[in-house]
């Protein structure tokens, strides 16, 4: 347990609803605003705010029933807790863009903010999100960082009505979950190419626009807008008739066709020659790419003419980033700064770029055909050869990016203000890295930007980096070279990582043969390799199988390293994990114990050197969180106070591993019920961890997390249900929408709804999180199976007990198979069991499935724990609802007396079973009247 592991916390991520109110705990990301800031989002006022990222065109042209229907869809009356959404989508250069910039023209009085957001990858967003709260609450922006920013932005936008968000080119539908399933109050308006997976989302009201090339009449008047500046003769205009069918009426198309006519004065016939198209030929319909890359040959030949360099320039455009290249860097691309604006310039009057700022964009389509031209052409020049050469303009990319990340040349360190502020550029030149040379240069700007956003807790986004990293090794040493062992194997963990876990071992499964091969078991690279195997397999839920790779790596270590070098100590580390993970916390217990002890007498604790010093402490913190799990709490509670205290001495109080185990602690203190201390203690990491790490750092939200799962427990459901809101925002921007830890965001916003009395919108939440967890981990994955339980406990509270039934039937099963029978999740599940079919009437098997579940927690969890006094009570409901008052009343009795003494009278449990004895003995006095 390296830090804190709020997957589960008493009942866990599942509701234990045959008695409590079932809040579920997570590791997500919130942000806690305070009551002054989330006034100040109430009371700020905007008016006729439009923020668009550039003004609308004046040639727009047509599309008038497109813009009618998007107002209806947007203004239609809906039933229930809908969001007014609205998808237009179509091929790439087909005016989507354009289209919802005249939107907001035609429409702009009608709302009091419209702000455009790029959603073309995770976390601009937030991004864009902050810069509302900057608007509208200067003042207090000017303190806050930006997660606090983002959340008063969505706060302002949960309570106020007139406001319009616009999702520009949507690649992935999923990001747009946390706004679509909680920014309900406003209208959204959504750009992408993509038709499909839009109904996955929980967005009940949102349409999907279909949106083709525009019909001939109107692309005609598109092109002539262009056409008649300069000749608007009749014969001019019949020929712009003829061009615009014979370029599809893709609006892109069209509007380069008309900057060039425009620019270089010529006559539509004369370009339609140099088109290559005869009048005679009525064409088939293209690909946009086809129609965009015929338009882009002559376009290039007449920018040649003008300026040679910006033709350069724009083929090394092609490789970065097409959302914006900051100015500076396209300098880099030209001889030097004039000739870089005259060639910016040149592109701009023909349509091939545009501003944003000080960056200048290229559209993804015009930079797709130029790469695959540029690819082709090195091909041909080299036929047959399987490394033909670097493509036009990749080497320019290239160099510009390694003379700005290293200006004392490419051996010398690196500039780290640079590479993180070029670190997106990076990325970009990683995922369109043709994969058929090797750099030495290159490859190690790759692994520099992607330890550097390890660094910042984005691990996520390292993943192009170490795809096109493993290429580069293997192309320079070859697929059976060391290097690339070792270079497949960090492919492998950040696809774990990214949840992408069959593909983890995919990777893993074959490197690790071959390393076997090469270097025999006891090599480090085979261990490493066995080690992210064993990882995969665990967060893929194959516990048996991740706990047999982890036992072969640990023995192989220990024949190989001896038993006491610390490879082998933290392989068996891990084995015990597994072992905890698999429930079988004895066996995970006995194994921390014994290499603790070891870990020890190796040397001495005290005279340890501060590596070996800290990597027993990691090992007594892990040991500490399986006593946790165990329920051994003040055990658990002594051992992190006693490691705190060496983490303090070895390393500081502000070492991520002193911070870790302060949070664990924390979270001990919220599981043994003392809450107040909890709060003060995660207050307390979370602002060490603001100062140390930052904002945005995965630790930093796991802070807030523990802070918002509080919010849950003690009740506060509204304020719970904002920040839930807020969390999976946030971490569907950091991790991406189908991450595990996303996946308990969304998962963690149902429950708030169902807390807050919410069922009906929890249920499709619920319901999403369980498709895709199926999706990602698989059907018999532990989280799969804890999201059908928490799918059947909203039935329940919806009164259909006869659907939750079979879905708690099948999660049991399948967690005896894996888990075996007396696991945690185990237990729940037949107490959850139990609580349906009480609810569903079959009062004999509830009571069969409470007397079992109540004697296996009393065994294992002892008398006095909470989950076992919860199927006391359970019990108790079914000797009610059997009519048998007399043996209910007690046991509710001596239930509450227990509770009382242990939690408090205020706890939430304590409040239930208070009630449920109240009504039972109301029951038995109307039933049995005193004399």
């Amino acid at each position: 347990m390296t830090s804190a592991p709020l997957d589960l916390s008493g009942t866990g991520q599942v509701i234990n609803f045959g008695i409590n109110t079932g809040v579920m705990s997570s590791t997500v990301t919130t942000v806690v605003l305070s009551a002054e800031a989330l006034r100040s989002a109430a009371d700020a006022r905007a008016e006729g705010v439009v923020h668009l990222d550039q003004p609308p065109s004046h040639r727009f042209t047509g599309r008038q029933h497109e813009l009618a229907s998007i107002r209806d869809m947007l203004t239609a009356e809906r039933a229930g807790p809908s969001v007014s959404a609205v998808v237009v989508h179509g091929l790439g250069g087909v005016g989507k863009s354009t289209l919802a910039r005249q939107y907001v023209h035609t429409f702009r009085e009608t709302y009091d903010l419209v702000w455009w957001i790029d959603t073309s990858s995770p976390g601009k967003i937030e991004e864009a999100l902050a810069g509302i709260a900057r608007l509208l609450s200067p003042v207090w922006a000017g303190t806050a960082q930006q997660p606090e920013l983002t959340s008063w932005a969505l706060a302002w936008l949960q309570r106020h009505t007139r406001w319009l968000l616009v999702y520009d080119n949507a690649e992935d539908p999923a990001l747009l979950r946390p706004f679509l399933g909680s920014l309900a109050s406003g209208h959204h308006l959504i750009t992408s190419r993509l038709a499909d997976d839009w109904d996955d989302l929980g967005a009940v009201g949102s349409a999907l626009l279909p949106l083709g090339v525009l019909p001939q009449g109107e692309a005609a008047d598109l092109l002539w807008s262009w056409v008649s500046e300069g000749d608007p003769s009749d014969a001019s205009r019949w020929q712009t008739g003829q061009l615009a069918r014979e370029l599809d009426g893709l609006p892109l198309a069209l509007d380069q066709a008309g900057a060039y006519v425009k620019r270089t004065r010529t006559t539509v016939a004369a370009y339609r020659l140099r088109l290559g198209l005869h009048l005679s030929r009525t064409p088939a319909r293209r690909d946009p790419r086809q129609t965009v890359a015929r338009i882009w040959q002559v376009t290039l030949a007449a920018i040649a003419d003008d300026d040679p360099s910006a033709v350069e320039l724009l083929y090394a455009l092609a490789w970065l980033d097409p959302d914006g290249c900051p100015r500076d860097l396209v300098t880099r691309l030209a001889p030097d700064e004039i000739a870089a604006d005259d060639a910016l310039g040149v592109l701009h009057a023909y349509s091939m770029i545009t501003f944003t700022g000080r960056d200048v964009a290229v559209h993804r389509l015009v930079q797709s055909v130029l790469r695959t031209d540029a690819v082709t052409a090195a091909q041909r020049a080299h036929p047959g050869e399987s490394a033909p050469g670097r493509p036009r303009g990749r080497h320019e990319a290239e160099q510009a990016l390694l003379r700005a990340v290293h200006p004392r040349g490419a051996d010398e360190a690196h500039d780290a203000h640079e590479l993180a502020r070029l670190a997106g550029q990076v990325c970009a030149l990683a995922a369109t890295d043709p994969k058929d040379c090797y750099s030495t240069p290159v490859s190690a700007l790759y692994v520099s930007t992607a330890v550097h956003l390890e660094g910042q807790g984005l691990s996520t986004r390292t993943l192009p980096l170490y795809e096109a990293y493993s290429a580069q090794i293997e192309r320079g040493f070859g697929h059976d070279h060391p290097y690339a062992l070792v270079a497949r194997c960090a492919v492998g963990g950040v696809y774990e990582t990214v949840g992408r876990l069959d593909d983890a071992v995919k990777v893993l499964e074959p490197a690790l043969e071959q390393s076997l091969r090469l270097h025999g078991p006891g090599h480090l690279t085979t261990l490493n390799l066995r080690s992210g195997l064993a990882s995969a397999h665990r967060s893929a839920g194959r516990l048996e199988r991740a706990i047999d790779e982890y036992e072969t790596a640990a023995a192989a270590s220990r024949d190989a390293l001896g038993p006491d070098h610390l490879r082998t100590l933290t392989l068996q580390g891990a084995l015990a994990g597994a072992y905890e993970s698999a429930g079988r916390i004895d066996r995970a217990i006995g194994i921390y114990e014994d290499i603790v002890q070891r870990a020890a007498d190796a040397s001495g604790y005290e005279n340890l050197v501060p590596s070996l010093k800290l990597n027993g402490l990691r090992l007594r913190n892990n040991l500490a969180g399986a006593y946790e799990s165990a329920d051994r709490l003040q055990e658990a509670i002594a051992l992190y106070e006693e490691v705190l205290a060496g983490f303090e001495d070895v390393c500081g109080s502000d070492h991520p591993d002193t911070l870790s185990c302060l949070g664990n602690l924390g979270y001990a203190y919220e599981s043994a019920g003392d809450l107040g201390r909890a709060q003060e203690v995660y207050q307390e990491v979370l602002r060490r961890r603001e100062q140390a790490l930052g904002e945005e750092h995965p630790d930093t939200l796991l802070s807030r997390s523990n802070l918002a799962h509080l919010c849950l427990v003690t009740g506060d459901v509204p304020t719970g249900l904002d920040l839930c809101r807020t969390t999976l925002v946030q971490r569907t921007g950091v991790l991406g929408p189908e991450h595990p830890d996303t996946l308990v965001s969304l998962s963690m916003l149902a429950s708030a709804h169902d807390a807050a009395g919410e069922p009906e919108r929890a249920v499709p939440l619920f319901e999403e999180t369980l498709r895709l967890r199926r999706k990602v981990l698989g059907d018999a994955h532990p989280d799969t199976l804890r999201s059908l339980m928490n799918l059947a406990a909203c039935f329940y509270k919806l009164g259909d007990a006869a659907r939750a039934v079979p879905l708690l039937e099948t999660a049991l099963a399948e967690q005896e198979r894996l888990l075996g029978a007396e696991s945690r999740d185990a237990l729940l599940s037949r107490n959850n069991l139990a609580a349906a079919c009480r609810a569903a009437g079959d009062l004999g098997r509830a009571q069969a499935l409470f007397t079992t579940v109540l004697e296996q927690r009393t065994r294992i969890l002892g008398p006095d724990h909470l989950d076992t006094l919860s199927s006391r009570a359970g019990l108790a409901r079914v000797y009610e609802a059997s009519g048998e008052l007399d043996r209910a009343v007690p046991l509710y009795e001596s239930t509450l007396a227990r509770l009382t003494e242990l939690v408090g009278a205020d706890h939430p449990v304590t409040s239930l079973v208070a009630g449920l004895l109240t009504e039972a003995l109301r029951k038995r006095e109307r039933d049995c009247p005193q004399p």
